[in-house]
Formats: C-alpha cells, structure tokens, sequence
C-alpha cells in the first residue's frame, strides 16, 4: 500500500499532461472531447479513492522531502474534493479553452498535494507558484492585461517568499521544517528572526488575497471566467494558506514571532471583507469579499498557536475551499451585476441554491460548514482570551450576512428579466445533465460538511496532532 501513496499526484499530473496533448493536437474526435470534463472529474474521484485509501499509511518519501500523514490525508483529500465538484459545476461553455481550464484546475490541485505534503520549504514554495501559476494562465486566456497584473503581483508575493525563507534557512542552516522547529526549541523571539517571518506571511497575504492585500489579486480573479475566478479566489488562496499552516507548525516555539502580525490581518480582513461585501450588489465581488473574510477567520486560527485554533482552521480551509472555488463556477456567466440574478432561483434554481449556499457559507451562517469552521476558531480564541479578535470576526460574519441576503432577495423575489434585455455579462449558464449533477452534488457537499462537521473536525484534529501540535 505504501507504493500507491503517490498514485493520486501520479493521476492528477499525467491527467493534466494528456489533456493539454489532446487539446493541442486534436487526437480525440470533436464529439468525444464533449466528454473531457466527465472523464477528468471521474479519475480526480478515482485519485480521491485511492487517497483516502492508501493515504492513511503514514511514510515518508525522498528523505523526507514528502511526508504523508493526517494533515496531509484531510488537505490532499479536500483539494480533490473541491476539484471534482468544480469540474463537474462549470458551464464549460463559458470558459475560453476547455483543454486549458481541465488542465490548469489539475495542475492547481497538484500544487495544493504538493505543498500538503511537502517536508522542507523548498516544496512548500513549489507547490505555492504551480498553483498560482495556474491561475495566470486562465486568467490570461480572457484577459492578458489581468494575466500580466497577477504575473506581477505574484512575482511580489515570491519575492517576499524567497527572501524569508533565504533568511529563515540562513538563520537555521536547514531547510527542512522539523529540523528548523528543533533547532527554535528553547530559543527566544528577536528581530532577526521577526524580520524573515514577516516576509514570509507578507508574501502568503499577497497569494491569498487577504485584506488588505487583496487589492492585487481580488480584481483579477473578478475579471476572469468563472473557473479561473474559482482559482484565484479559492484554491490559490487555499494552497497559501496549507503554506502558512506548516510554516506556522514550524515556528511553534517562537509564537511571539508570528501570533501578532496574524492577529492583525485576520482583524483587517474580517471586518474589511464583511464592509467591502455589504457594499457591492454585484455577486461575484460579494462573493470574493465574503471568501476575504472567512479567510481572515482561518489567519485568525493560526494566531492561537495551540492545536484547537489550527484544528479549527484546518477544518474551516476544508468548507471555504470548496464554497470559494465552485461558487463562481455555479454562478457562470451571470457576471453582469445584481440584475444578472434577478429571478435565478426560477431559471436556474439548482444554480440558484448551489449559489446561495456558498455565500452562505462563507459569511458563516448556521447551520453550514463555514459556521461551524467560525466556531470553532472562535472557540480557540476564547480559550487563549482573545476576546477582541472574536468581536471583530462576529461583525464581520454579521455584515457578510446582511450582504448575502440582499443576494438572496434578488435570486429568490425579484423577477427574471426579459430574455431580450440580457446580454453577454447577464446570459444564464447553460443547462446540461453533467453541470446540474454537478450544482446538485456542490449543493450536497457544502451541506453534508457542516451535517458530517464532528468526524470531519476529528479528521481536523489528527491533522493538527500530525504537525506536533499540542
């Protein structure tokens, strides 16, 4: 069993790889290239199997280069998770290159396996700029001024990775993370090691597009297609934060080094997210600002330093991954502000429920996972007595909430408008058997996680207890 361990990266790459040859050398008949994101969402299931199967066995590979344990088994498991329902949601007729929209969503989540499971900084670096080098590449298909922005913005957030990870490894004289977590054991906190810290989350703030960092990657996930948004806004923010975990589990010993500055953009960002989605009307940018805002919840887990505030936000990265990636899949190309919606609960009500659970997700409203992720957060706060941290992230969940109802009025009481009046930023996703199956089968994951909650936060829990939490 140990030798399939590496059969689901194994799945996932050279499913990539074959898609891009087909694409660009037409190898397969017009009519069975209608069937790629069946068949691709099929084996990312299969790799999902054999992860949940031959995952648990805990080994390492590469002298400890790759290390499969329980952190890795839940983040792996959820990135495949999210990546199946994405596929099998998208309106493939609004995307700009059906082989490149396949490929590039594998390759992101290999990027998100990668890191999961990587043991030194290297692979955690390597893992980060596949996945966010995905996200350009969608986002250049629609727009190349939005594709070279984000080529920028993620060249800031690698320099800044570079140069703390450059410091941290001259500091250490190691790379790899358990080395570096026992070479800072009974060590205190000063500027040199503060200074390659705060590069270091700085750059992972610039990937996830967490306030106030999201005003370089925020508008560009909100100009591309709907999947490429999914990316950016999701599963590289996703990977980031996997990233910041490991980093986090790392530097343990020297909490005083990491815990303020994370208090400080999860205050930022949870308030500022739940403000920015009160006031748009359009649901792509609502939906963006809402996913600021639970990550700002997850950052706020990470200052708690104690295995219940990581277990939390390990938990909580599982429901926002999947409601920030697949909601502006679901949501297609009604991209054309507020009055895109109106009435798609009765035109499209599958996509229309599909919708509503995401942002209701993200906002953290009961019952769904994204509130049980909140509480659980907040549960850690509460027992480290950061009492102030727990007020702004309610605000921010109580604003988030407000601006999804106002998302919910549209979709639900207002009525369609005239099919003569839409047009391309308001056409309605296109109805297939394949992405109703895939709207229904989002609509179940999103409520079966917060229904499953308690195992699923025991699975949270070994992960945590995996990166030597105590």
């Amino acid at each position: 069993m140990r030798n399939l361990v590496l059969l689901p990266e194994a799945l996932v790459v050279g499913t990539a790889v074959v898609v891009i040859l087909v694409g660009r050398f037409g190898w397969l008949p017009r009519a069975a290239r209608l069937y790629l994101p069946q068949a691709t969402a099929v084996i990312v299931l299969v790799a999902l199997g054999i992860e949940l199967w031959a995952g648990a066995t805990l080994s390492t590979y590469f002298g400890g280069a790759l290390i499969q344990d329980r952190f890795a088994l839940f983040a792996k498991a959820a990135a495949l998770v999210t990546a199946a329902v994405a596929l099998a949601a998208t309106d493939w007729t609004s995307e700009d290159s059906l082989h490149l929209g396949l490929a590039m969503a594998l390759l992101a989540v290999f990027g998100a396996m990668v890191a999961s499971s990587a043991g030194d900084l290297l692979g955690l670096w390597a893992g980060l700029e596949l996945a966010g080098a995905a996200g350009v590449v969608l986002v250049s298909l629609r727009r190349p001024d939005l594709g070279l922005r984000l080529l920028v913005v993620g060249g800031l957030a690698s320099a800044l990775l570079l140069a703390g990870l450059a410091f941290l490894y001259a500091n250490v004289g190691n790379a790899d993370l358990g080395a570096i977590r026992a070479w800072l054991v009974g060590r205190e906190a000063t500027i040199v090691l503060a200074i390659p810290v705060l590069l270091l989350l700085s750059g992972l703030a610039v990937r996830a597009g967490v306030a106030p960092f999201h005003v370089g990657s925020l508008p560009v996930g909100l100009g591309a297609s709907p999947l490429g948004a999914g990316l950016i806004i999701g599963l590289v923010a996703m990977v980031a934060a996997i990233v910041a975990l490991k980093l986090v589990a790392a530097l343990l010993p020297v909490p005083e080094v990491f815990a303020p500055y994370s208090q400080v953009v999860a205050g930022v960002a949870m308030v500022g997210g739940g403000l920015a989605a009160l006031a748009v009307r359009s649901p792509r940018p609502r939906m963006a600002y809402l996913a600021v805002s639970q990550a700002g919840w997850i950052a706020a887990g990470l200052s708690t330093h104690f295995r219940a505030g990581i277990a939390g936000s390990l938990f909580l990265l599982g429901a926002f991954a999947v409601a920030a990636t697949c909601g502006p899949a679901v949501l297609g190309r009604a991209e054309g502000g507020e009055p895109a919606i109106h009435g798609f609960g009765t035109v499209r009500p599958v996509r229309a429920a599909g919708l509503a659970l995401a942002m209701l997700s993200l906002a953290g409203a009961p019952p769904l996972a994204g509130f049980f992720g909140e509480l659980t957060v907040a549960s850690a706060l509460a027992q480290s007595g950061n009492y102030a941290l727990i007020g702004l992230g309610v605000l921010g969940s109580v604003l988030g909430i407000a601006a999804t109802l106002g998302t919910l009025r549209a979709m639900f009481i207002q009525s369609p408008i005239e099919e003569s009046r839409r047009g391309a930023a308001a056409a309605l996703p296109a109805v297939t058997t394949f992405s109703t199956a895939g709207a229904v089968a989002f609509c179940a994951v999103v409520a079966g996680y917060g229904v499953f909650g308690f195992p699923i936060m025991g699975l949270a829990t070994q992960g945590a207890e995996a990166l030597g939490l105590r």
